[in-house]
């Protein structure tokens, strides 16, 4: 089901309508200010384990975690240094992923654990309705490409209705994204490393 709403004033009775949805283990396609992203609730790991179901992803492979702003993004990190805190603020809101060190509200099923600590992957995008619906909800949400593994990203609220709208509970229709995948960027070691080229320039 497409729900429509405005992309620069979400209406708040259908932000509370969705975060309803949410609560309830539910799971949305919505636009960000880089692709379209497949979400839920990311304290709820039934609705995390239905959309790798649905992207058919390796369940090895962890999920970002969007934010409304920086104090909801500070407690999913561990204490950052000043260096690593400016540089934040450089890149956010905006199209970028950091990867940080992961702090003990990050669940186990989203840390990444190639290093010698977990890690976390953490966006703060450059879209009102993203920061509106996560500020309204208290806590984050998850963000991953809506698509099926291994395939193009699918860029419009009409396009995911029909490829995937059986699995999902909204589709959000509330401005066009970029098109283009946030910047990644690994701030876990002495220098920051870029990880992946996208929408975000590097180096800042």
């Amino acid at each position: 089901m497409i729900l429509t709403l405005h992309p620069q004033t979400p209406q708040i009775r259908s932000l509370e309508r969705i975060a309803e949805v949410l609560l309830k283990d539910g799971i949305i396609a919505y636009p960000t200010d880089t692709l379209f992203g497949l979400g839920c609730l990311a304290s709820r790991k039934r609705a995390v384990d239905r959309i790798l179901e649905i992207k058919r992803r390796d369940a090895k492979k962890p999920m970002s975690i969007l934010c409304a702003d920086f104090e909801m993004l500070s407690r999913y990190t561990r204490h950052l240094d000043q260096p690593t805190f400016r540089l934040l603020k450089h890149m956010f809101p905006g199209p970028y992923t950091a990867l940080l060190p992961a702090s003990r509200e990050v669940p186990r099923y989203l840390e990444s654990k190639g290093k010698a600590h977990p890690v976390v992957g953490l966006r703060i995008p450059d879209n009102r309705f993203c920061q509106a619906l996560t500020r309204l909800l208290g806590e984050p949400i998850i963000t991953t490409s809506a698509n099926l593994a291994g395939e193009p990203s699918l860029n419009t609220a009409w396009e995911i209705e029909e490829e995937l709208g059986h699995a999902l509970d909204f589709v959000i229709d509330c401005g066009q994204p970029l098109g283009v995948g946030s910047t990644i960027v690994d701030l876990t070691g002495d220098e920051p490393v870029l990880v992946r080229e996208g929408a975000g320039e590097w180096p800042l």
